[in-house]
């Protein structure tokens, strides 16, 4: 019976030794500080030909003012309008 006890603490030393080496080479990584943080959205634009809101970056400006440049702005334009 003392044999079973022995190679039973043996196994739980080991497993804590494993433990704490794997534990010790995680740690620099949680030490770096981690941006969770959303990214502020810059100011939003609205198309004129489609209503549509793009951020300000994005929006090319055309001869009556700020455009989304999508392909589909046209179609959107035509289906937003009322008849």
């Amino acid at each position: 019976m003392g044999k079973v006890i022995f190679w039973l603490v043996v196994f739980f030393v080991v497993l804590f030794a494993l433990r704490l080496i794997n534990v010790s080479k995680n740690r620099p990584r949680d030490r770096e500080p981690k941006d969770e943080r959303k990214p502020i959205a810059g100011t939003m634009t609205r198309c004129v030909d489609c209503g549509t809101y793009v951020p300000a970056t994005d929006a090319k400006l055309g001869p009556r003012g700020a455009v989304c440049g999508d392909a589909q702005c046209a179609e959107r334009a035509r289906s937003q309008r009322p008849n």
